[in-house]
């Protein structure tokens, strides 16, 4: 079994760092898409003359 040390901590804090990184992008990233989907979706019923 791996001896829990200091290196052994760094080192699994800095592995959960990158994948917790790579999430926060990749939300991000699913985000903006979202919000650009909505954007074009309201530019379309506006398009429609069903506005004001």
């Amino acid at each position: 079994m791996v001896a829990i040390d200091e290196t052994t901590l760094g080192l699994a804090f800095a592995v959960l760092g990158v994948v917790f990184s790579i999430a926060w992008l990749a939300l991000g990233l699913y985000g903006i898409n979202s919000l650009r989907e909505i954007r074009s979706a309201l530019a379309d019923d506006d398009a429609d003359g069903n506005g004001s």
